[in-house]
Protein backbone atom coordinates (compact mmCIF):
# COMPACT_ATOMS: atom_id res chain seq x y z
CA UNK A 1 0.00 0.00 0.00
CA UNK A 2 1.44 3.56 -1.11
CA UNK A 3 1.11 6.64 0.91
CA UNK A 4 1.83 10.16 0.22
CA UNK A 5 1.13 13.84 1.62
CA UNK A 6 -0.52 15.51 -0.96
CA UNK A 7 -3.20 17.78 -0.22
CA UNK A 8 -7.10 16.55 -0.67
CA UNK A 9 -9.41 17.43 -3.56
CA UNK A 10 -10.96 19.78 -0.65
CA UNK A 11 -8.96 23.77 -0.74
CA UNK A 12 -6.27 24.09 1.74
CA UNK A 13 -6.96 26.11 5.37
CA UNK A 14 -4.15 26.25 7.75
CA UNK A 15 -5.70 23.86 10.24
CA UNK A 16 -5.98 21.23 6.96
CA UNK A 17 -2.37 21.63 6.42
CA UNK A 18 -1.42 21.45 9.80
CA UNK A 19 -2.83 17.88 10.03
CA UNK A 20 -1.67 16.99 6.74
CA UNK A 21 2.05 17.21 8.39
CA UNK A 22 1.17 14.56 10.57
CA UNK A 23 -0.80 12.69 8.44
CA UNK A 24 0.28 9.94 5.77
CA UNK A 25 -2.21 9.78 2.63
CA UNK A 26 -3.22 6.80 0.30
CA UNK A 27 -1.40 7.26 -3.15
CA UNK A 28 -3.96 7.03 -5.77
CA UNK A 29 -2.39 4.34 -8.27
CA UNK A 30 -2.18 5.72 -11.87
CA UNK A 31 -3.96 3.34 -13.60
CA UNK A 32 -7.11 4.42 -10.78
CA UNK A 33 -6.17 8.44 -12.35
CA UNK A 34 -6.39 7.88 -16.03
CA UNK A 35 -9.82 5.68 -15.39
CA UNK A 36 -11.47 8.66 -13.36
CA UNK A 37 -10.00 10.92 -16.22
CA UNK A 38 -11.55 8.28 -18.89
CA UNK A 39 -14.66 8.30 -17.30
CA UNK A 40 -14.98 12.12 -17.09
CA UNK A 41 -13.93 12.04 -20.77
CA UNK A 42 -16.98 10.12 -21.05
CA UNK A 43 -19.30 11.86 -19.68
CA UNK A 44 -18.28 15.09 -21.28
CA UNK A 45 -19.17 13.70 -24.50
CA UNK A 46 -22.28 12.08 -23.74
CA UNK A 47 -23.64 14.92 -21.75
CA UNK A 48 -22.57 17.31 -24.43
CA UNK A 49 -24.48 14.89 -27.05
CA UNK A 50 -27.43 14.37 -25.12
CA UNK A 51 -28.01 18.22 -23.86
CA UNK A 52 -28.11 19.51 -27.16
CA UNK A 53 -30.09 16.72 -28.53
CA UNK A 54 -33.08 17.89 -25.68
CA UNK A 55 -32.46 21.70 -27.00
CA UNK A 56 -32.88 21.01 -30.63
CA UNK A 57 -35.88 18.65 -29.77
CA UNK A 58 -37.26 21.53 -27.61
CA UNK A 59 -36.50 24.13 -29.77
CA UNK A 60 -38.05 22.84 -33.24
CA UNK A 61 -40.92 20.59 -31.83
CA UNK A 62 -44.04 22.64 -31.49
CA UNK A 63 -45.76 20.40 -29.33
CA UNK A 64 -42.78 22.10 -26.92
CA UNK A 65 -43.45 25.24 -27.02
CA UNK A 66 -44.59 25.56 -23.62
CA UNK A 67 -43.23 27.15 -20.01
CA UNK A 68 -42.85 23.45 -18.85
CA UNK A 69 -40.50 22.28 -21.94
CA UNK A 70 -38.41 25.83 -21.80
CA UNK A 71 -37.52 25.26 -18.38
CA UNK A 72 -36.48 22.00 -19.31
CA UNK A 73 -34.42 23.06 -22.11
CA UNK A 74 -33.16 25.79 -19.83
CA UNK A 75 -31.92 22.38 -17.44
CA UNK A 76 -30.20 21.10 -20.26
CA UNK A 77 -28.67 24.35 -21.24
CA UNK A 78 -26.64 25.19 -17.52
CA UNK A 79 -25.60 21.42 -18.21
CA UNK A 80 -24.32 22.27 -21.24
CA UNK A 81 -22.22 25.11 -19.89
CA UNK A 82 -21.17 23.27 -16.93
CA UNK A 83 -19.72 20.20 -19.36
CA UNK A 84 -17.91 22.71 -21.06
CA UNK A 85 -16.03 24.06 -18.24
CA UNK A 86 -15.31 20.33 -17.17
CA UNK A 87 -12.16 20.18 -19.60
CA UNK A 88 -10.15 22.78 -18.31
CA UNK A 89 -10.43 21.56 -14.61
CA UNK A 90 -9.60 17.78 -15.54
CA UNK A 91 -5.61 18.38 -15.49
CA UNK A 92 -5.71 19.56 -12.01
CA UNK A 93 -8.20 16.65 -11.32
CA UNK A 94 -5.17 14.32 -12.41
CA UNK A 95 -2.31 16.36 -11.22
CA UNK A 96 -3.59 17.94 -8.29
CA UNK A 97 -1.78 21.29 -9.13
CA UNK A 98 -3.46 24.22 -10.82
CA UNK A 99 -1.86 24.66 -14.68
CA UNK A 100 -4.19 27.21 -16.38
CA UNK A 101 -3.73 30.66 -14.64
CA UNK A 102 -5.50 32.99 -12.92
CA UNK A 103 -7.67 34.36 -15.57
CA UNK A 104 -8.69 30.93 -16.11
CA UNK A 105 -9.16 30.03 -12.39
CA UNK A 106 -10.91 33.15 -11.78
CA UNK A 107 -13.35 32.19 -14.35
CA UNK A 108 -14.12 28.49 -14.68
CA UNK A 109 -14.40 27.56 -10.45
CA UNK A 110 -16.97 30.34 -10.23
CA UNK A 111 -18.65 29.38 -13.81
CA UNK A 112 -19.55 25.79 -11.94
CA UNK A 113 -21.25 27.24 -9.28
CA UNK A 114 -23.25 29.47 -11.51
CA UNK A 115 -24.37 26.72 -13.89
CA UNK A 116 -25.45 24.66 -10.64
CA UNK A 117 -27.31 27.25 -9.16
CA UNK A 118 -29.14 27.61 -12.08
CA UNK A 119 -29.81 23.61 -12.32
CA UNK A 120 -31.22 23.83 -8.66
CA UNK A 121 -33.22 27.14 -9.45
CA UNK A 122 -34.26 25.74 -12.77
CA UNK A 123 -36.12 22.47 -10.92
CA UNK A 124 -37.44 24.63 -8.54
CA UNK A 125 -38.98 26.39 -10.98
CA UNK A 126 -40.61 23.41 -12.75
CA UNK A 127 -42.00 22.23 -9.70
CA UNK A 128 -43.72 25.42 -9.39
CA UNK A 129 -44.88 25.50 -12.83
CA UNK A 130 -45.88 21.76 -12.42
CA UNK A 131 -48.29 23.47 -9.01
CA UNK A 132 -49.61 25.88 -10.72
CA UNK A 133 -50.83 24.04 -13.83
CA UNK A 134 -52.14 21.28 -11.40
CA UNK A 135 -53.59 22.64 -8.37
CA UNK A 136 -54.77 25.67 -9.80
CA UNK A 137 -55.75 25.03 -13.83
CA UNK A 138 -58.24 27.94 -14.68
CA UNK A 139 -55.09 30.26 -14.27
CA UNK A 140 -53.55 31.29 -17.73
CA UNK A 141 -50.50 29.39 -18.71
CA UNK A 142 -47.33 32.00 -18.71
CA UNK A 143 -46.73 33.60 -22.07
CA UNK A 144 -43.99 33.59 -23.87
CA UNK A 145 -42.78 37.25 -22.81
CA UNK A 146 -42.88 35.86 -19.31
CA UNK A 147 -41.42 32.70 -19.55
CA UNK A 148 -38.34 34.55 -20.82
CA UNK A 149 -38.57 36.61 -18.07
CA UNK A 150 -39.14 34.05 -15.48
CA UNK A 151 -35.60 32.20 -17.05
CA UNK A 152 -33.54 35.67 -16.69
CA UNK A 153 -34.86 35.93 -13.36
CA UNK A 154 -33.51 32.10 -13.21
CA UNK A 155 -29.88 33.06 -14.36
CA UNK A 156 -29.81 36.77 -12.71
CA UNK A 157 -30.64 35.50 -8.95
CA UNK A 158 -27.64 32.56 -10.23
CA UNK A 159 -24.94 35.25 -11.17
CA UNK A 160 -25.87 37.61 -8.09
CA UNK A 161 -25.14 34.78 -5.50
CA UNK A 162 -22.04 33.58 -7.84
CA UNK A 163 -20.21 37.02 -7.78
CA UNK A 164 -18.44 36.49 -3.90
CA UNK A 165 -17.06 33.34 -5.60
CA UNK A 166 -15.68 35.01 -8.52
CA UNK A 167 -14.26 37.63 -6.61
CA UNK A 168 -12.75 35.42 -3.84
CA UNK A 169 -11.32 32.74 -6.37
CA UNK A 170 -7.30 33.23 -6.68
CA UNK A 171 -4.16 31.03 -7.00
CA UNK A 172 -2.66 30.56 -3.73
CA UNK A 173 1.19 29.34 -3.85
CA UNK A 174 2.37 27.25 -1.44
CA UNK A 175 6.13 27.08 -1.30
CA UNK A 176 6.50 24.64 1.53
CA UNK A 177 4.15 22.05 -0.81
CA UNK A 178 5.21 19.95 -3.64
CA UNK A 179 2.06 20.80 -5.54
CA UNK A 180 2.53 24.49 -4.72
CA UNK A 181 -0.13 26.30 -6.83
CA UNK A 182 -3.80 25.74 -6.03
CA UNK A 183 -6.64 27.72 -7.08
CA UNK A 184 -8.90 28.12 -4.26
CA UNK A 185 -11.42 30.98 -3.28
CA UNK A 186 -9.53 33.42 -0.40
CA UNK A 187 -12.10 36.25 1.09
CA UNK A 188 -9.87 37.93 2.97
CA UNK A 189 -5.92 38.44 3.74
CA UNK A 190 -6.85 38.34 7.42
CA UNK A 191 -7.28 34.23 8.17
CA UNK A 192 -9.84 34.23 11.01
CA UNK A 193 -11.83 37.06 8.20
CA UNK A 194 -11.37 34.73 5.68
CA UNK A 195 -12.77 31.66 7.60
CA UNK A 196 -15.23 33.15 8.98
CA UNK A 197 -16.63 34.67 5.50
CA UNK A 198 -15.85 31.23 3.73
CA UNK A 199 -18.05 29.23 6.16
CA UNK A 200 -20.97 31.83 5.89
CA UNK A 201 -21.25 31.71 1.82
CA UNK A 202 -20.76 27.98 2.30
CA UNK A 203 -23.32 27.60 4.47
CA UNK A 204 -25.60 29.74 2.59
CA UNK A 205 -25.40 28.70 -0.92
CA UNK A 206 -25.49 24.72 0.86
CA UNK A 207 -29.36 26.22 1.78
CA UNK A 208 -30.00 27.80 -1.47
CA UNK A 209 -29.01 24.99 -3.49
CA UNK A 210 -29.58 21.97 -1.32
CA UNK A 211 -31.72 22.57 1.62
CA UNK A 212 -34.38 24.73 0.43
CA UNK A 213 -35.00 23.34 -3.14
CA UNK A 214 -35.64 19.83 -1.87
CA UNK A 215 -37.69 20.55 0.88
CA UNK A 216 -39.68 23.06 -1.45
CA UNK A 217 -39.87 20.66 -4.45
CA UNK A 218 -40.96 17.53 -2.07
CA UNK A 219 -43.92 19.70 -0.67
CA UNK A 220 -45.34 20.86 -4.26
CA UNK A 221 -44.66 17.20 -5.38
CA UNK A 222 -46.62 15.69 -2.29
CA UNK A 223 -49.68 18.30 -3.12
CA UNK A 224 -49.54 17.68 -6.31
CA UNK A 225 -49.77 13.99 -6.12
CA UNK A 226 -52.72 14.58 -3.42
CA UNK A 227 -54.57 16.48 -6.09
CA UNK A 228 -54.27 14.45 -9.08
CA UNK A 229 -55.84 11.61 -6.44
CA UNK A 230 -58.62 14.11 -6.15
CA UNK A 231 -59.63 15.39 -9.30
CA UNK A 232 -60.05 15.04 -12.76
CA UNK A 233 -57.82 17.43 -15.10
CA UNK A 234 -58.70 19.73 -17.90
CA UNK A 235 -57.08 19.44 -21.46
CA UNK A 236 -54.19 22.06 -22.20
CA UNK A 237 -56.29 23.82 -25.39
CA UNK A 238 -59.47 24.45 -22.55
CA UNK A 239 -57.12 25.88 -19.55
CA UNK A 240 -56.47 29.21 -21.35
CA UNK A 241 -60.33 29.83 -22.26
CA UNK A 242 -61.49 28.19 -18.93
CA UNK A 243 -59.57 30.93 -16.80
CA UNK A 244 -61.02 33.75 -18.63
CA UNK A 245 -64.50 33.01 -17.34
CA UNK A 246 -63.02 31.96 -14.19
CA UNK A 247 -63.19 35.22 -11.29
CA UNK A 248 -59.99 36.19 -9.96
CA UNK A 249 -61.32 35.94 -6.09
CA UNK A 250 -62.91 32.30 -6.53
CA UNK A 251 -61.20 29.62 -4.36
CA UNK A 252 -59.26 26.82 -5.53
CA UNK A 253 -61.89 24.32 -4.33
CA UNK A 254 -64.75 25.90 -6.09
CA UNK A 255 -62.81 26.23 -9.48
CA UNK A 256 -62.00 22.18 -9.19
CA UNK A 257 -65.81 21.25 -8.09
CA UNK A 258 -66.72 23.75 -11.52
CA UNK A 259 -64.35 21.48 -13.61
CA UNK A 260 -66.07 18.36 -12.38
CA UNK A 261 -69.24 19.86 -13.71
CA UNK A 262 -68.03 20.75 -17.28
CA UNK A 263 -69.70 18.30 -20.18
CA UNK A 264 -66.34 16.82 -21.43
CA UNK A 265 -64.78 13.42 -22.50
CA UNK A 266 -63.53 11.63 -19.92
CA UNK A 267 -61.31 9.50 -21.93
CA UNK A 268 -59.13 12.67 -22.64
CA UNK A 269 -59.35 13.57 -19.27
CA UNK A 270 -58.00 9.94 -18.22
CA UNK A 271 -55.14 10.47 -20.84
CA UNK A 272 -54.45 14.21 -19.25
CA UNK A 273 -54.38 12.70 -15.92
CA UNK A 274 -51.71 9.81 -16.86
CA UNK A 275 -49.57 12.79 -19.16
CA UNK A 276 -48.93 14.81 -15.77
CA UNK A 277 -48.83 11.61 -13.74
CA UNK A 278 -46.14 10.39 -15.96
CA UNK A 279 -44.45 14.20 -16.29
CA UNK A 280 -44.34 13.99 -12.09
CA UNK A 281 -42.72 10.73 -12.24
CA UNK A 282 -39.85 12.11 -14.40
CA UNK A 283 -39.41 15.31 -12.21
CA UNK A 284 -38.92 13.12 -9.51
CA UNK A 285 -36.62 10.59 -10.75
CA UNK A 286 -34.45 14.31 -11.75
CA UNK A 287 -35.17 15.60 -8.60
CA UNK A 288 -33.99 11.77 -6.98
CA UNK A 289 -30.84 11.89 -9.21
CA UNK A 290 -29.83 15.32 -8.25
CA UNK A 291 -30.42 14.23 -4.28
CA UNK A 292 -27.92 11.31 -4.88
CA UNK A 293 -25.41 12.47 -6.66
CA UNK A 294 -24.88 16.35 -5.88
CA UNK A 295 -26.00 16.40 -2.27
CA UNK A 296 -23.18 14.11 -1.08
CA UNK A 297 -20.01 15.91 -1.53
CA UNK A 298 -21.85 19.36 -0.95
CA UNK A 299 -22.38 18.11 2.81
CA UNK A 300 -19.18 16.72 3.06
CA UNK A 301 -17.91 19.80 1.78
CA UNK A 302 -19.92 21.56 4.35
CA UNK A 303 -18.82 19.52 7.00
CA UNK A 304 -14.94 20.27 5.79
CA UNK A 305 -15.57 23.90 6.13
CA UNK A 306 -16.41 23.80 9.65
CA UNK A 307 -14.15 20.32 10.71
CA UNK A 308 -11.31 20.54 8.22
CA UNK A 309 -9.10 18.14 10.98
CA UNK A 310 -11.80 15.41 10.36
CA UNK A 311 -11.06 14.88 6.92
CA UNK A 312 -6.94 13.30 7.20
CA UNK A 313 -8.30 10.18 6.72
CA UNK A 314 -5.52 7.87 4.68
CA UNK A 315 -8.12 7.38 1.78
CA UNK A 316 -9.96 10.68 2.20
CA UNK A 317 -8.59 12.31 -0.88
CA UNK A 318 -9.60 9.71 -2.75
CA UNK A 319 -12.89 8.92 -1.48
CA UNK A 320 -13.26 13.18 -2.08
CA UNK A 321 -12.18 12.60 -5.75
CA UNK A 322 -14.68 10.11 -6.85
CA UNK A 323 -17.64 12.08 -4.77
CA UNK A 324 -16.70 14.69 -6.84
CA UNK A 325 -16.65 12.73 -10.06
CA UNK A 326 -19.98 11.45 -9.24
CA UNK A 327 -21.43 14.92 -9.64
CA UNK A 328 -21.11 15.42 -12.50
CA UNK A 329 -23.35 12.17 -13.38
CA UNK A 330 -26.53 14.16 -13.40
CA UNK A 331 -25.34 15.92 -16.65
CA UNK A 332 -25.68 12.85 -18.42
CA UNK A 333 -28.61 11.26 -16.58
CA UNK A 334 -31.16 13.76 -17.09
CA UNK A 335 -31.22 13.30 -20.97
CA UNK A 336 -31.61 9.22 -20.06
CA UNK A 337 -34.50 10.67 -17.87
CA UNK A 338 -36.42 12.78 -20.25
CA UNK A 339 -35.94 9.59 -22.95
CA UNK A 340 -37.40 7.40 -21.13
CA UNK A 341 -40.02 9.25 -19.28
CA UNK A 342 -41.60 11.58 -21.69
CA UNK A 343 -43.04 10.10 -25.11
CA UNK A 344 -42.15 13.20 -26.88
CA UNK A 345 -38.31 13.16 -26.20
CA UNK A 346 -38.73 8.70 -26.46
CA UNK A 347 -40.11 9.71 -29.69
CA UNK A 348 -37.41 11.62 -30.84
CA UNK A 349 -34.28 10.20 -29.37
CA UNK A 350 -35.62 6.84 -31.07
CA UNK A 351 -35.53 8.70 -34.38
CA UNK A 352 -32.04 10.38 -33.45
CA UNK A 353 -30.29 7.18 -32.47
CA UNK A 354 -31.77 4.76 -35.23
CA UNK A 355 -32.87 7.12 -38.12
CA UNK A 356 -30.90 10.43 -37.89
CA UNK A 357 -31.21 11.65 -41.08
CA UNK A 358 -35.07 11.08 -41.06
CA UNK A 359 -34.96 12.92 -38.01
CA UNK A 360 -33.13 15.91 -39.03
CA UNK A 361 -35.22 16.07 -42.24
CA UNK A 362 -38.33 15.61 -39.70
CA UNK A 363 -37.06 18.43 -37.71
CA UNK A 364 -36.86 20.78 -40.51
CA UNK A 365 -40.56 19.79 -41.94
CA UNK A 366 -42.41 20.70 -38.53
CA UNK A 367 -40.10 23.84 -38.64
CA UNK A 368 -41.38 24.81 -42.23
CA UNK A 369 -45.04 23.63 -41.32
CA UNK A 370 -45.16 26.00 -37.67
CA UNK A 371 -43.63 28.47 -39.94
CA UNK A 372 -46.16 28.48 -42.81
CA UNK A 373 -49.35 27.86 -40.63
CA UNK A 374 -47.85 31.21 -38.55
CA UNK A 375 -47.24 32.81 -41.88
CA UNK A 376 -51.11 31.75 -43.14
CA UNK A 377 -53.56 32.72 -40.00
CA UNK A 378 -51.13 36.47 -39.87
CA UNK A 379 -52.32 37.46 -43.62
CA UNK A 380 -55.47 35.90 -42.25
CA UNK A 381 -55.64 38.47 -39.63
CA UNK A 382 -54.42 41.71 -42.24
CA UNK A 383 -56.56 40.48 -44.46
CA UNK A 384 -59.62 41.20 -41.91
CA UNK A 385 -58.85 43.79 -40.70
CA UNK A 386 -58.61 45.53 -44.14
CA UNK A 387 -61.77 43.86 -45.14
CA UNK A 388 -63.25 46.10 -41.63
CA UNK A 389 -61.56 49.26 -42.69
Amino acid sequence: MQFDTNASAFPLNESLKKAQGEAQFFMEPKALKIFRVFVYAVIIVLALVGNIAVCAISRRNPRLQTSTFFLLMNLAVSDIGSVLCLPFLLPELYVGNWMMGFAMCKLLKPSVVLFNFVTTNTLLAIACDRFRSIVFPFVARPSTSETRLILSLLWLIALLFSLPSYGAMKVIYYPQESHDLYCSDMFSSDKELDFSYRRIYTLTMYTLQVVLPVLVISALTLKITTTLKDIRLIPVSLRRSSSLNSTPNASPHSSLLNLNKLNMNSTSFMKRQAMEKKFLRMLMTVLLVFVLCYVPFQTMYLFYEFHPTLFTSPYMQTLSEFMYLIVWLPNVLNPVCYGFMNEHYKRAFKALIFHPRKFYRMLKLKRSFSQSVLSTALSKLSLSSKSKL
